[in-house]
């Protein structure tokens, strides 16, 4: 009951939280907008919001009903709408004729039994708060309490908070826009459609709409959560219901490198594969290696042959993976895309799907890849970032194995750290967020096709493009066939991230000789499969300085480059 009263007083308190406030001129100005003289406007503005809160919450965040849907997809859909009838505010005779030509007018009519204009505007309201849905964010502690805690515990519990917290949302959002509308009969230039007032409200859903679809409104949002002027959500965040406690144990029978504390829960999991969905206090009584990664990582690929070979052999000594996967790209949060990377590196431990990083924060990780492992009271007591130390590990998983009771447990090994070489290209992002060392900055132009000069040798460890590319924040896109990247390389194996139309081709070259990767054919073709990372160039032994020449077919996207040695 308790939960159910903050749920509710937390939706009142999200209208004035700072993460709402580049929303709020929407449903004010709809319910201001002086020609539809329906009073009923506000009404169906906030219903329509709520109602397609409470769906997309669920469908988006509550399940993997749309999970293959590229979530840019809800920002141009949103966006577009609040920029349509930002237009149609200021033009009103186009929206009397689109509404007619579509037939919603009669439609309404039938619905709602209103006569003259209003009937069409009807429509106008219901849109206004329908496309807020999907990319409304609340930044309500408890809001993101029930996404993230109770619906994957309780799917019918989850529900019945998020409808109270919406009920409470709605309250607050109706009072603004029944006061706001109160306020605007008084003011004769306020009502005036023809007004500077009612155009400056269309001008401004112009502008949110604009901001909508390429994330500046998460920027605004992000910059008034940080400054929280009012200490709305620090206040709320000492009421939400929390299990967040720093246990320690100090009478852990052996040390390792970290001072044992109690393993955090999974947080807001999307989805499993292997597995029905798990906790830490589920498994409590196991011995559980918490493994953080990302199916495009190389360095990932690497660790997973180890971690095959430890779950098949402790697996029935009380020992349990959990392949957390937190995506680095957007491509890595589609289930479908993760399923083909476990089949294909053979995985059959529980691989859970972090799309939002809720469990990575929770544990408060900064790696791929990262393990932690817990012992079976569910205590962490060994962590290691990155490759290698395999046999130290694997040791570590002994001791625990044994502190249960396990006996006979085989040998440790193989193992061993995976070579390096201090000549070796460091990692290279291809998308502007992270990019470096890249030879064209002078022609760099960002999210625009630019038609890029080729240099045919770049420096060493750089890159360069040639012929028409697009650099986005994660990746660059080829915008004409034959498009070009070469590399200057010090490695034994080049590894890539790309992904394009199934079946095309991407050509690679180098000058001299052809030491093809495992993914190039014998005329040196690499035939896209899907985003994944492909085996390019294979030196057999570590070369420097060589020269790495690509060529793309128009659409394929690359993102990055990993080396081996």
């Amino acid at each position: 009951m308790l939960v159910a009263i903050l749920s509710f007083f937390a939706g009142i308190l999200t209208v004035f939280a700072p993460c709402v406030l580049p929303l709020l001129p929407i449903i004010l100005g709809g319910s201001l907008d002086a020609r539809d003289q329906d009073k009923r406007r506000p009404y169906i503005i906030t219903a329509s919001l709520v109602l397609s809160l409470v769906a997309f919450t669920i469908l988006l965040k509550a399940s993997t009903a749309l999970i293959g849907i590229d979530p840019h997809v809800w920002l141009y859909v949103s966006g577009g709408i609040v920029i349509a009838l930002g237009v149609f505010m200021l033009f009103p005779q186009a929206w009397t004729k689109v509404i007619g030509f579509l037939g919603f007018e009669h439609r309404s009519q039938e619905l709602l039994g209103k006569a003259g204009k209003t009937k069409s505007r009807t429509w106008s309201a219901v849109l206004t708060g329908a496309a807020l849905g999907p990319v409304f964010s609340s930044c309500s502690p408890t809001y993101a309490w029930v996404i993230a805690t109770v619906l994957p515990a309780n799917p019918t519990l989850g529900v019945v908070y998020l409808a109270i917290y919406c009920l409470g949302l709605a309250i607050a959002l109706l009072a603004i826009a029944l006061l706001g509308r109160r306020l605007l009969v008084k003011v004769k230039w306020a009502s005036d459609p023809k007004g500077w007032f009612q155009r400056s409200l269309a001008v401004l859903f112009i502008v949110v709409g604009l901001f909508i679809i390429t994330g500046w409104d998460k920027q605004v949002q992000t910059w008034l959560v940080d400054k929280d002027f009012l200490n709305l959500i620090s206040l709320e965040e000492k009421l939400v219901p929390t299990d967040k406690k720093i246990e320690t144990r100090p009478d852990a029978k052996t040390q390792f490198n970290v001072s044992p504390y109690k393993a955090p829960e999974f947080k807001d999991v999307d989805s499993w594969i292997n597995s029905s969905p798990l906790t830490v206090a589920g498994l409590k009584g196991k011995v559980v290696l918490i493994d953080f990664w990302t199916y495009s990582c190389i360095n990932c690929q690497r660790t997973q042959p180890y971690l095959n070979e430890w779950y098949k052999k402790y697996k029935n000594e009380g020992f349990e993976i959990v392949g957390m996967h937190a995506p680095e790209f957007s491509f890595e949060r589609v289930k479908a895309n993760v399923e083909n990377a476990v089949n294909d590196a053979k995985i059959t431990y529980p691989v859970a799907l972090d799309n939002n990083f809720a469990t990575w924060r929770a544990y408060d990780n900064h790696y791929w890849p990262a393990k932690y492992l817990v012992d079976n009271d569910g205590f962490v007591r060994y962590t290691h970032f990155g490759e290698g130390d395999y046999d130290e590990t694997e040791e570590a998983v002994q001791t625990l194995l044994a502190e249960r009771g396990a006996t006979n447990l085989p040998s440790v090994g193989p193992g061993g750290k995976v070579p390096a070489s201090s000549l070796q290209t460091p990692e290279t992002y291809l998308g502007y967020t992270r990019a470096d060392r890249f030879v064209n900055t002078g022609e760099f132009k960002a999210d625009q096709t630019v038609a890029y000069t080729l240099n045919q040798k770049p420096p060493s460890n750089y890159w360069s493009l040639g012929g028409k590319w697009k650099i986005g924040k994660e990746s660059s896109e080829a915008m004409q066939d034959e498009a070009t990247l070469t590399f200057t390389v010090s490695a034994k194996d080049v590894y890539l991230v790309m992904n394009g139309k199934n079946g095309t081709k991407v050509t690679v070259s180098m000058p001299g000789a052809s030491f093809y990767g495992s993914d190039v054919d014998e005329s040196g073709n690499v035939t896209l499969k899907g985003p994944t990372l492909y085996s390019v160039v294979d030196f057999k032994t570590v070369k420097s300085s060589s020269v790495v020449r690509l060529t793309f077919p128009k659409g394929t996207t690359i993102n990055a480059f990993t080396f081996g040695s």
